[in-house]
């Protein structure tokens, strides 16, 4: 039998023993940082509240509430995601006060949310509570007071209601969609139509290209009609907006530009513009009438034959002379009519419509000859016109017809204000900033695209027209892109550098001294990935003539030198430096190589040697060796309570070979030293390697720690 105690531990053991087993439900986090509306961070706390709910997972969550701070503005809780119908009742609570309250409805998501994402509905509060959400309990609509009534107080879809259509309201309040054409226009009243059809309104013209040549020296370009207002001409040339007013000016259809932007060659110009009222005609006119609306004029033989009236300005007689169909007040006489016939009559002045010139006339006077500028002409001045001569009007009271002799060579005739005269040639028709230049046809001539000066700026651009920099140089050579700069020294140029740099206080920063040498206080590069930042092709001698601080690659040492103190000295190479590898092989293990090229080690170089093993374990002994080529340096066995051994060789190499020496030592093991030649040739790559083994098999190791080869060329100094 069991006491009823030891039952009820046994079942809280069953249950506690089990709880570790049950899954927690899953949980979606909510992150978000909130301010006010100055722009600080919002302070205080929300208080969370929720109804019971069954989760997604079948996990019971219980009615409950919880409170998470909010420190500088930032918001950080874990909620179980809602299921449909149950959501969160968020209160923001700050100041001592609820500022406003939400609803929140949180979906299972394995990232972080922002509010926006849960947020369902805001409201403000004045500080009353809110009672949470429930779960799917459903409220009949006629059970809340005055819904009904504000529902029937909402428009309703009519009998011609249709998605994607515009919409309007019928006389009935219903909402009714507004048929047409996809391009109509739809007024207030619910109609629709063609757009501009009412007659009110402005038009417009779209992507219209100027009449007018693009030669780089035409100013006048015209438009099919006057934009109405002027302001409202966009015009682009190549893309860009034109300023009115500043790069060119508008008068009516016509557009001038200014100088300084003259439309180049190849350059497309493109206006839109507003026009009058389209309830009125619009564009070029037809018929009778000839120009451009809302101003045209009455087209050549528009009128034939009908009666104009007084009003018009028109005499009778110049229209109707064979028609009687009007007064006779002003008629010709039957004389003049049959003048204008050509039946009879004779020039006086009762017949004032026949006149010397008449056809029907003759003058039996013989022509003579005379000078053109002579006294048959009272027009004229007197004189005898020789080759190359102007006939000119000149003079102002009467003006006459004058001689103008041609101008000596190279002047050009251009007007003074009152007169033609010959003058300094002046050439005012290039864009700004051109240069002359006179071209194979030997006239003076421009191209502002590749030859250009910006005075405001002083820069100067040479086979472009950039303008980016004082002087910017483009290719010269537009089939290959190669541009030469050549900078010769004049025969009088001793030790005046070639160039020079100075900063805005005239001291130098840097100059090319006549040698061609560039002095300046520092140069900067960057060593890439593929090349290296400083790269001297070398010179097989050293140079002759060398100051303290030089520095070069000699190519027959493979070695780089340099110049301190009068004298020449060589840098010390690394040719390997590195860690290797382990054995614990009883079978000598190669742990490490260093190979020198061939021809690299020359007569008179040194190479240093040094080396560093490491023992792993106490039971065992082992081996290390180093080989110049098929020459043992060294080879040395140490016992098994060795730790490390190491040591160093140098090589000296002369035209047999090498000569070397050794030292090693470890821990425990005793200094010894041997030295020796190796006839290995030089002139085939030579490999230095680095070995070991262990005295017998084992798991222990014997490591090659560290390998370093370093070569000193040779060098003599005097």
């Amino acid at each position: 039998m069991f006491s009823r105690g030891w039952k009820l531990r046994l079942l809280a053991g069953m249950i506690f023993g089990l709880a570790p087993g049950w899954a927690d439900p899953a949980l979606t986090t909510i992150q978000d940082t909130l301010y006010k509306a100055n722009g600080a961070p919002f302070g205080g706390f929300v208080l969370i509240e929720w109804q019971s709910f069954q989760a997604a997972d079948s996990s019971n969550i219980a009615t409950s509430n919880v409170t998470v701070p909010i420190v500088n503005g930032i918001l950080y809780v874990q909620l179980v995601p809602n299921v449909s119908g149950s959501s969160y009742a968020v209160r923001y609570v700050s100041d001592g006060k609820i500022q406003f309250e939400e609803i929140w409805v949180v979906p299972a998501s394995p990232t972080t949310l922002g509010l926006r994402d849960v947020r369902a509905s805001v409201s403000s509060s004045s500080g009353g509570t809110t009672t949470p959400p429930g779960g799917d309990t459903q409220v009949q609509e006629s059970s809340v007071v005055g819904l009904l009534s504000d529902l029937a107080m909402r428009p309703q879809r009519g009998a011609g209601y249709a998605p994607s259509y515009a919409a309007y309201i019928d006389a009935a309040g219903l909402i009714e969609a507004v048929g047409g054409n996809g391009t109509d226009c739809v007024r207030v009243n619910g109609t629709s139509g063609p757009c501009g059809s009412s007659g009110t309104g402005p038009g417009f013209v779209d992507g219209e290209t100027p009449a007018g040549l693009v030669n780089g020296s035409n100013a006048v370009f015209t438009l099919a009609n006057p934009p109405s207002p002027a302001a409202s001409l966009a015009l682009y040339r190549n893309g860009v907006l034109q300023q009115q007013n500043a790069d060119y000016a508008v008068a009516g259809n016509v557009i001038t530009f200014a100088p300084a932007s003259l439309p180049l060659s190849g350059d497309t110009l493109l206006a839109i513009y507003r026009l009058a009222n389209p309830g009125n005609p619009t564009g070029q006119a037809g018929g009778a009438l000839s120009g451009y609306y809302p101003n045209p004029t009455l087209a050549a033989s528009a009128i034939l034959d009908v009666n104009v009236a007084a009003a018009a300005g028109i005499e009778e007689y110049k229209l109707a002379l064979n028609y009687p169909t009007h007064s006779n007040v002003n008629d010709p006489t039957a004389n003049q009519k049959a003048a204008m016939a050509g039946t009879a009559g004779s020039p006086s002045g009762a017949n004032p419509f026949v006149t010397a010139a008449d056809s029907r006339l003759s003058d039996s006077r013989a022509p003579l000859g005379h000078s053109l500028l002579g006294a048959a002409h009272s027009d004229t001045v007197a004189a005898s016109p020789t080759r190359g001569d102007l006939i000119l009007g000149q003079g102002t009271s009467p003006v006459l017809w004058a001689r103008l002799p041609l101008g000596a060579a190279n002047r050009c005739l251009m007007s003074n204000g009152a007169d033609a005269v010959w003058n300094t040639c002046l050439y005012t028709a290039f864009p700004a900033g051109s240069i002359p230049f006179v071209d194979s046809n030997g006239s003076l001539a421009q191209n502002s695209a590749q030859l250009s000066w910006d005075n405001g700026n002083r820069k100067l651009s040479v086979g472009n027209s950039a303008g980016s920099a004082t002087l910017y140089l483009w290719d010269s050579q537009a089939s290959n892109g190669v541009t030469n700069l050549v900078v010769r020294a004049g025969q009088g140029q001793g030790t005046t550098p070639l160039e020079r740099w100075l900063d805005g206080s005239a001291n130098e920063l840097a100059r090319v001294d006549p040698d061609g040498r560039v002095l300046g206080p520092s140069f900067h590069a960057a060593t890439s990935a593929t090349r290296a930042a400083w790269e001297d092709a070398g010179s097989a001698t050293d140079p002759s003539s060398r100051s303290d601080g030089d520095a070069w690659y000699n190519t027959a040492a493979l070695a780089r030198k340099t110049a301190e103190g009068g004298a020449v000295h060589t840098a010390v190479q690394v040719l390997c430096s590195s860690s290797a590898a382990a054995t614990s092989s009883a079978t000598l293990t190669t742990l490490g190589t260093c190979t020198i090229p061939a021809g690299f080690l020359q007569a008179g170089d040194r190479a240093d040697i040094r080396f560093d093993y490491s023992h792993e374990g106490t039971t065992s002994g082992f081996t290390l060796e180093v080989h110049w080529g098929g020459t043992t340096l060294v080879s040395r066995s140490a016992a098994a309570g060795e730790t490390a051994a190491g040591g160093r060789a140098e090589a000296g190499i002369d035209a047999s070979g090498a000569h070397w020496r050794v030292e090693s030592w470890g821990a425990t093991l005793a200094f010894a030293a041997s030295a020796g030649s190796a006839s290995d040739s030089l002139a085939a790559p030579l490999t230095i390697s680095f070995l070991g083994r262990m005295a017998g098999s084992t798991s222990e190791t014997v490591t090659l720690r560290n390998l370093t080869v370093v070569r000193y060329p040779a060098q003599q100094n005097p």
